[in-house]
């Protein structure tokens, strides 16, 4: 028989009131300029205006649908937004203010992609976080996550030049760690999600929503077996309004988090509270 053994692992934190495993839920709610995610035909250049259609799906339909999810599950989501979107529909903002959940800042436009220059970056993050403000009533997002994870060292100067606390842009780690970035504290919240992100697993590899719930699931029942041998880790789910919204993916997301909810222990959190939780214990590597 395997003997329990205490997982190796470089840090080790500890989740509020002695958490086995963290657990947050990333939505995306996308505009775009020229093209989605979802193409029938690629050309370069020009307006693929099916493909627009497609992601004009997000706010018609799919987020509705995932705001009544989630208020059934009674789970906290991060909505990530792009700057577009929160221009084009602030009543969709104020329904996410309504019912408790976080608003991330996601660059202009999912097609217009950070990391080109200095003042370029300075400027998209500028008016992304205008224009959430203007719909949030002020409010503006303490979080980026950039279209695609795009950035750069120079990106993430702009990001604490403008008041941010973390970045979801990274992809290096299981668990957050505080960078300093021109002498001040910005948190890096890693992408942990690729194995349950519905862009990834289901859209572009035209697989069935089942690929995505074995990926989650079994993402969360090896963390919590850590967390429970002494090494509590962090997963997260990824949906997108214009993908995950739909009506054929929707079981498939229920049923991830009601695997979740079935176990003790989680600490089911936006990722401004974990990356508030990581500055206030200094996680460091």
């Amino acid at each position: 028989m395997p003997r329990p053994i205490r997982p190796r692992r470089p840090r080790t934190v500890h989740w509020p009131d002695g958490a086995t495993i963290a657990v947050s839920v990333s939505v995306a709610f996308e505009s775009f300029e020229r093209h989605s995610q979802y193409r029938q035909e690629y050309r370069d250049g020009g307006v693929d205006h099916f493909s627009l259609s497609f992601g004009d799906y997000g706010a018609r339909a799919g987020v509705w649908r995932l705001l009544d999810l989630f208020a059934e599950q009674d789970v906290p989501v991060g909505f990530s937004v792009s700057g577009l979107a929160a221009r084009a529909h602030p009543g969709v903002i104020e329904a996410i203010r309504a019912d408790g959940h976080e608003l991330v800042a996601h660059g202009w436009a999912n097609d217009i992609v950070m990391a080109q220059d200095l003042e370029t970056d300075r400027e998209l993050v500028r008016r992304t976080l205008d224009a959430i403000g203007d719909a949030a009533g002020g409010q503006r997002p303490s979080g980026w996550s950039g279209p695609g994870n795009q950035g750069s060292p120079d990106t993430q100067r702009v990001l604490v030049e403008e008041g941010l606390r973390w970045t979801g842009d990274d992809a290096s780690d299981d668990l957050p760690f505080v960078v300093d970035v021109d002498g001040r504290p910005l948190v890096v919240l890693p992408k942990t999600n690729i194995a349950a992100n519905d862009l990834v697993q289901w859209m572009m590899p035209a697989n069935g929503p089942d690929v995505f719930l074995a990926g989650f699931t079994d993402t969360f029942d090896t963390l919590y077996a850590e967390g429970v041998a002494g090494a509590p880790g962090w997963a997260e789910i990824v949906v997108h309004c214009h993908m995950g919204g739909r009506p054929a993916f929707v079981p498939a997301l229920r049923a991830a988090l009601a695997h979740a909810r079935r176990h003790p222990g989680v600490w089911w959190a936006r990722k401004g509270e974990i990356a508030e939780w990581a500055l206030d214990q200094g996680f460091r590597r």
